[in-house]
């Protein structure tokens, strides 16, 4: 499906637009071309995005995930309890959130491994990713918005930021959902007609099977629908019509197996361990701490053009797009995990504030073919740029991120008992050795009160090598240091110098210790 916006002709129009306001009365044109230039340029945004995105799996948690779901299609139910034995149901809001709350995400991502193996995840991560792109560039096709500076910057920004969005979890289907969840929004707020919003609470329910990113577009589009009470250009009927496919959306969110608790643990989340803990919750401001420069300077210029973006929206007095960017802001401000639904929703309200805030004289000088051209010598760069170095449509598996050769070792020599392990590197030997070796930790962190006595252990502190000592492993498996700290593990130290522990193997990545 593709829409062209385009403005209502007539002196009317001219009027309301002098006066700062756009008309919400506006249809969809399915005529009319673009310059061959136009569609040459957006195919090229499109490839050097799908290079960069076709990049190695890597994720930690992919692994976890795919397990989950490997053991939800053989059993043919939820679990109640932890299947892998790792974790007690101590917590019993994050452990059905966590074991229940992505059940279709991780059968759909399992089936495709299943399927056609890592380069089948990966190609569905690029689709999805490239899906998202592409709701947004056809969502910012909006009357006063064909300023080509506002919508290929603020486009080109939003693609090349989303290459940190690459992890392969049923986080991508939140993507999707969300960008096409608003895609129906701007259709019936552009077309004037409620029945565009009627697939929603459908998409909702399959989104809150999917991942508890639902509640960021319960939240939004509440917000909208009581915002719209403020708004005196919509009538009465207009009002209640979306206040309750709002309700409708709502109610639908509860259809999962957690039903409310799905919501209850979005508080339960807020403060605590985990959230301190984990680099994703790090504000998107700071990411370059994480190493990510590049990100951090693409982020930082969306950032400021958002600014520039939300003034012009004031101009133009949309309060319901205003809001909503700066709720995304401030919550990616808050965590960078959010950064994508900010650059998935928000990009084409921002598109239309930006291209409102233009001097005329900066929009003579960029002209369609110069912004155009311009802009297809960068993206031919980059393109250059990543086949030079072989960045690009790599695909396959980031074999250096996972202990494949540890995990082969272990599995060959029939080691089992209770693993001391990390936590990065517990979902993969979750996926290879579940049922061999129970695991001490791993990403799903269920009980969430095992964090502190594991960072303890893993820099054997006197209370740490207490509580290993009552642990009772029979193995330990870990890498030289963690991924964005390369201080050395002090319980390797430890380790060593115990006569009743023996290094059985050691690679490139990490080794394993054997209890004698």
């Amino acid at each position: 499906m593709v829409l062209r916006w385009h403005n209502i002709q007539g002196t009317n129009l001219a009027n309301r637009e002098d006066s700062g306001i756009i008309p919400r009365r506006n249809q969809i044109a399915s005529g009319g071309d673009l310059p061959r230039l136009h569609y040459m340029v957006l195919a090229l945004l499109l490839l050097v995005c799908a290079g960069y995105y076709a990049m190695p799996l890597a994720d930690s948690d992919f692994w976890w995930h795919i397990a989950a779901g490997r053991d939800i299609l053989q059993r043919g139910a939820l679990p109640q309890v932890d299947p892998f034995g790792v974790f007690p149901a101590t917590d019993i809001i994050r452990n059905d959130t966590v074991l229940k709350g992505q059940w279709l995400g991780q059968v759909v991502l399992y089936g495709l491994f299943e399927a056609g193996g890592v380069n089948a995840v990966v190609a569905f991560r690029v689709a999805v990713l490239l899906s998202c792109i592409g709701l947004i560039y056809l969502r910012a096709q909006l009357p006063g918005a064909s300023k080509p500076l506002a919508l290929w910057v603020l486009l080109t920004l939003a693609g090349l930021i989303t290459f940190g969005f690459v992890g392969e979890r049923p986080q991508l289907l939140s993507f999707l959902f969300a960008t096409l969840f608003f895609t129906f929004v701007d259709l019936a707020q552009q077309r004037q007609n409620w029945r565009w919003l009627l697939p929603l609470p459908l998409i909702t329910v399959i989104w809150a099977n999917s991942h508890g990113g639902v509640i960021l577009a319960v939240v939004l589009l509440g917000m909208w629908s009581g915002l719209g009470w403020l708004d005196q250009s919509i009538s009465t009927r207009e009002r209640y019509q979306w206040l309750a496919i709002a309700g409708l959306v709502f109610l639908a969110s509860l259809l999962t197996p957690n039903g409310i608790q799905t919501w209850l643990y979005l508080f339960q989340l807020e403060g605590s361990v985990l959230q301190q803990r984990t680099s994703e919750y790090i504000s998107a401001l700071r990411v370059y701490e994480l190493g990510f420069v590049w990100s951090q300077l693409w982020i930082y210029s969306y950032f400021v053009l958002a600014a520039a973006g939300l003034i012009g929206l004031l101009q133009l007095r949309l309060w319901r797009e205003a809001v909503l960017v700066v709720f995304l802001a401030a919550i990616s401000i808050s965590a960078f995990r959010y950064l994508a639904f900010f650059l998935f929703i928000g990009t084409p309200y921002l598109v239309l504030g930006l291209g409102r805030l233009m001097p005329v004289k900066m929009d003579a000088m960029a002209t369609p073919q110069r912004v155009q051209a311009l802009l297809a010598g960068v993206l031919t760069i980059l393109l250059i740029s990543g086949a030079a170095r072989g960045t690009v449509f790599v695909g396959g598996l980031d074999r250096a991120a996972y202990p494949i050769a540890i995990a082969d070792f272990v599995d060959q020599q029939e080691l089992t008992g209770r693993a001391f392990n990390n936590l990065e590197w517990g979902g993969y030997l979750l996926w290879r050795l579940a049922g061999q070796v129970q695991l001490f930790i791993d990403g799903r962190l269920l009980d969430t009160s095992r964090f502190p006595p594991y960072t303890h252990m893993l820099w054997a502190t006197p209370e740490g090598v207490q509580m290993f000592e009552q642990g009772r492993f029979q193995l330990v498996i870990l890498p030289y240091h963690g991924r964005f700290d390369p201080q050395r593990y002090k319980l390797i130290d430890y380790l060593a110098a115990q006569g009743d522990w023996r290094l059985a193997f050691r690679d490139s990545q990490g080794m394993v210790f054997v209890r004698r």
